[in-house]
């Protein structure tokens, strides 16, 4: 009789996530308007930070970019203000948590509450592990783990007093492929 039951609830179970993906189907949600939010996005300066950018941009989003490369952040900020964005730029190592902090609260105190954060700042290595050399590993964990906790902690307090915001995390190999 258990057997019978469980059969009977997995159908159940089954059914039920069919019709909801249908009306999903059918009834898509409204997808959030991101016009005039202040969005910052790490790693800005070049393959997904840039197509992310450009996306926000076309959007009439307020944007901050972060990136280490001047020369490539220089250049997504100009194809967002050719898209008619207002962006600031920022240089920032976000292997280093002190110039996190430091930039972000330069972004609190001279543009406003975040109230998008996407970090996307990654690095990468191509080789296996036993010919990866200890201070790429290193630089790893600092650009691809704990810079996302500093600028989550930068700027999630705020988020959180306006009672809105939303953070995004990129893990992607897929921006390193050109």
């Amino acid at each position: 009789m258990g057997a019978v039951r469980e059969l009977a609830l997995f159908l159940g179970t089954l059914l039920y996530a069919y019709a909801e993906a249908a009306v999903r189907l059918l009834l898509p949600a409204r997808r959030k308007a991101v016009g005039g939010e202040l969005v910052l996005l790490t790693g800005a300066g070049r393959g997904l930070g840039r197509a992310t950018a450009l996306e926000f941009a076309r959007r009439q989003s307020r944007l901050v970019l972060w990136d280490v490369d001047t020369h490539g952040l220089r250049e997504t900020a100009a194809e967002c203000e050719r898209l008619g964005a207002t962006v600031h730029t920022f240089v920032v190592d976000c292997s280093k948590r002190e110039e996190i902090y430091g930039a972000a609260e330069k972004v609190k105190k001279d543009i406003g509450d975040v109230s998008i954060l996407v970090n996307n700042a990654g690095v990468i290595t191509a080789a296996d592990l036993l010919s990866t050399q200890d201070h790429q590993i290193e630089k790893m964990f600092e650009v691809n783990i704990l810079a996302h906790i500093w600028t989550t902690r930068a700027f999630l307090p705020a988020m959180m007093d306006n009672n809105r915001g939303h953070i995004v995390t990129v893990a992607s190999a897929a921006a390193h492929t050109e």
